[in-house]
């Protein structure tokens, strides 16, 4: 986040990760908040590392909880899943490329940034994808106009690797300790508005304090 860009106000920052089982259920609230908000409020996504450069494979790692964990988000919000995940052998949930493809995105072509950080949970938990593969991003990336070997170039520059890191930085700064985190930057004063998984009724309530605005809730 550029010291510019938190002078203007007001902005909703989304600390996020999109390997992170409760932002990808939490997607369609953050979605139905932007397009309502698109003209009061600017979306500041913040990817914040869930378990980057993770090198353990997660059949080491209590695989069956995290299969109870997928389900328990399914159930709560409405989700879908593509269980089949769990019969990969020896998969490393390493987040950081995932994140460090968003963050691409935010440059080459920003107004898709969103929809990148979209599409990759889609791609992940809907889809069972290997998000982790560069070439998957890649092939991502391409939906919205920017080619692979653009995406690539970029994705592999020491460059972005320091820029994610600078976002890994911010939500540690911000105190996002569980994710999905959102906060609202209004008159240079950042209000935390939600931290884990929130109804949009819940999250719209409490943006409306926030605002100040009776009206909203």
């Amino acid at each position: 986040m550029e010291k510019n860009e938190l002078l203007e106000t007001p902005h909703l920052i989304y600390v996020m990760d999109p390997m992170c089982t409760w932002c990808y259920g939490f997607a369609p609230v953050i979605k139905r908040l932007r397009d309502e908000y698109q003209e009061k409020l600017k979306l500041k996504v913040v990817v914040g590392g869930l378990r980057p450069g993770a090198t353990t494979p997660l059949q080491a790692d209590t695989p069956d909880n995290v299969q109870e964990h997928w389900q328990e988000v399914a159930d709560t919000s409405g989700q879908a899943f593509n269980f089949g995940f769990f019969e990969r052998k020896d998969f490393i949930y390493n987040t950081e490329p995932a994140c460090r493809a968003i963050v691409a995105m935010r440059y080459l072509a920003p107004a898709h940034e969103f929809e990148m950080a979209s599409e990759i949970q889609q791609a992940f938990y809907k889809l069972n994808q290997d998000v982790t593969n560069p070439a998957v991003l890649a092939a991502i990336a391409s939906q919205f106009g920017v080619t692979e070997e653009t995406f690539m170039e970029n994705f592999l520059d020491a460059a972005l690797l320091e820029k994610t890191q600078q976002d890994f930085m911010i939500a540690r700064q911000l105190r996002a300790i569980a994710f999905p985190s959102l906060y609202l930057l209004n008159d240079k004063k950042i209000s935390l508005i939600s931290r884990g998984y929130k109804t949009y009724e819940a999250v719209k309530s409490r943006l409306a304090e926030a605002l100040h605005d009776p009206l909203e809730k």
